[in-house]
């Protein structure tokens, strides 16, 4: 019986004890947290506050805002970023908006990221300052098999026909060029591979030319460039004689003109004279590509 009595007695002390350590640690956690709580409450008060219109859901390009997508909430005054909007009647007050990049649920809107009032939400928005939009045509080999999206790099190469032996080459003429849309879809949160007919890419009026200058020479492919890749390509030309061997030495010293220096038909000339009576006059005249015809030399004709 007394034995009983010691197990018992032994048994309540111990989750009597428990109990008492296991209060007590609940009651200075509990303590800890409203002076933590007090000491922000303090801190908020130092701090003066405004508000800031936010996404609640996420926005994607060309997305109507409605008051139902936006709200407002708290945020430091100091701490209000450059073109946000303190209400959500600054947003829609002047007529319709629409995301022109996409934004994230929770992220302060933007007056860059979005259309102007009753705008559209089209390239003319995402184009940068100087920059041009340009379409070139591409299919599933070209076009990198459909994963080229929305805000990607690319490097653009061009494959013709040498003028002077015939042979196919491929050349680098564009680098780290940016997407702005495949097709229409200009949606640069778009994850799924797209088998696009043209892909539209920004550059400046230069580049547009070259891109439809070589559109119309050759055939273009794309090189879809890593994420943060910016490096320059050390590539140089290459020519299907470089499969076999058989590629044609390239001059010493020869000077290349650049993209456009294939457009250029080289001639030489020579100096005819042309006598008529007692007057000469000299003429010059192109010769002809297998002519023995020195350029330098003079020829009269009577």
């Amino acid at each position: 019986m007394n034995t009983k009595i010691l197990i018992m007695a032994g048994l309540a002390v111990t989750f009597g004890a428990t109990s008492y350590f296991a209060g007590n640690k609940w009651l200075d956690s509990q303590a800890q947290a409203r002076l933590s709580e007090i000491e922000s409450e303090r801190n908020m008060q130092s701090v003066e506050m405004s508000t800031v219109v936010v996404a609640s859901a996420q926005l994607r390009f060309g997305e109507k805002l409605t008051e139902e997508k936006l709200k407002e909430v708290p945020w430091p005054k100091e701490a209000v970023p450059e073109g946000g909007f303190h209400k959500i009647a600054d947003v829609i007050k002047d007529g319709e908006r629409k995301a022109i990049k996409t934004i994230e649920a929770g992220e302060p809107l933007l007056a860059v990221k979005l259309t102007g009032e009753n705008g559209r939400a089209g390239l003319a928005g995402i184009i940068a300052d100087g920059m041009r939009a340009v379409t070139i045509p591409v299919d599933m080999v070209n076009g990198v098999g459909g994963f080229v999206m929305p805000g990607d790099r690319v490097d653009i190469v061009l494959t013709k026909k040498d003028r002077e032996d015939g042979e196919q080459v491929a050349k680098i003429i564009m680098e780290n060029v940016k997407v702005l849309s495949i097709d229409q879809d200009a949606d640069t949160r778009g994850d799924a591979p797209k088998v696009a007919k043209s892909v539209t890419l920004e550059t400046d009026a230069n580049g547009a030319q070259k891109l439809a200058l070589a559109n119309s020479v050759g055939r273009i492919s794309l090189l879809l460039r890593g994420a943060g890749d910016e490096d320059k390509v050390a590539a140089g030309d290459m020519s299907s004689g470089d499969f076999d061997g058989n590629a044609a030495p390239k001059t010493a010293g020869a000077k290349e003109d650049g993209f456009l220096s294939f457009l250029k038909t080289e001639k030489k000339f020579a100096t005819v004279t042309v006598i008529k009576r007692d007057e000469a006059t000299p003429h010059s005249v192109p010769i002809e590509k297998g002519e023995a015809a020195d350029a330098g030399s003079a020829s009269k004709v009577q």
